[in-house]
């Protein structure tokens, strides 16, 4: 059998570069050195040069434990499809690297996009941060501090880590909120005893900087979540607001953390509208 068919319309496909290495990470006395990488899942249209798309950069959770480039890579290019090119981003998480490492990690590697834009066809005017658990926690923090001179980055100085939105999932919003058995977490994303310095707590908390015009935010979490509060993301949420920002919060019926509702259509669909409406 022979016949000609007609496919109308044409959309891009995609295409994935990993190990992309952004940065080394030189550890304590200079005895180690890690590499920090990211994947790139880009929108493509076959053709020889990329066409400018905005970006989600996408960080992982993992207790500040681990961190992976890669993990959600086949998740994510739901988003290329849809024209959104994605950078997944790993950051610090081994002792040699505490606290404010992973944060310094993410503003570097916003840099790194910033400076690499015309290569990897990125409209560095338009990137959206998005992360789950300890990945919400910092991508909080990012849309937070943006210019913060207290956590500058060193690479790529002359590019702004500025973002235009966050979208955290079940994150760690407000970290005075008690967090079942977290506590050992935040001891080793500061590398002490995190009841034993106040300051350092209120260094790693989002409410901390939750206090002045911001970027907008897209807040989801579980119903059902056992393990980080609903309450460490409310907090958040209503002193953004109280200060004048921009913020909807979502909470998902039944869902636990990390719960496999959070990676449905519904919930990607809401993400990319907020990511159109804010790039």
């Amino acid at each position: 059998m022979k016949k000609t068919i007609k496919i109308s319309p044409v959309k891009n496909t995609v295409i994935i570069y990993d190990n992309i290495i952004y940065k080394n990470r030189i550890g304590d006395f200079l005895r180690d050195n890690t590499t920090l990488k990211m994947s790139l899942v880009l929108p493509f249209d076959n053709t020889p040069v990329f066409q400018k798309k905005p970006l989600l950069i996408w960080l992982e959770g993992g207790a500040w434990r681990n961190s992976s480039p890669c993990a959600r890579n086949g998740e994510l290019a739901w988003f290329a499809y849809r024209d959104i090119a994605v950078a997944n981003v790993e950051y610090s998480v081994d002792s040699n690297n505490a606290w404010p490492a992973c944060l310094e990690d993410v503003k570097e590697a916003i840099r790194f996009l910033r400076h690499n834009a015309d290569t990897y066809g990125i409209d560095k005017d338009r990137i959206i941060i998005a992360g789950e658990s300890a990945g919400a926690h910092l991508a909080s923090l990012t849309g937070l501090t943006i210019g913060d001179p207290d956590y500058p980055g060193k690479d790529f100085p002359e590019e702004s880590d500025a973002v235009n939105g966050v979208i955290s999932f079940y994150g760690t919003g407000d970290t005075d909120v008690e967090v079942n058995d977290y506590i050992r977490y935040y001891d080793l994303l500061i590398r002490g005893n995190i009841s034993e310095n106040e300051e350092l707590k209120k260094r790693i908390n989002p409410m901390s900087y939750a206090d002045k015009k911001t970027v907008p935010f897209l807040f989801f979490h579980g119903g059902s979540d056992t393990l980080v509060p609903i309450a460490a993301t409310e907090h958040l949420y209503e002193k953004l607001l109280a200060n004048g920002n921009e913020a909807d919060f979502y909470v998902v019926e039944g869902a636990g953390h990390a719960d496999l509702m959070f990676s449905q259509e519904p919930i990607r669909e809401m993400m990319l509208d907020f990511i159109k409406k804010h790039i």
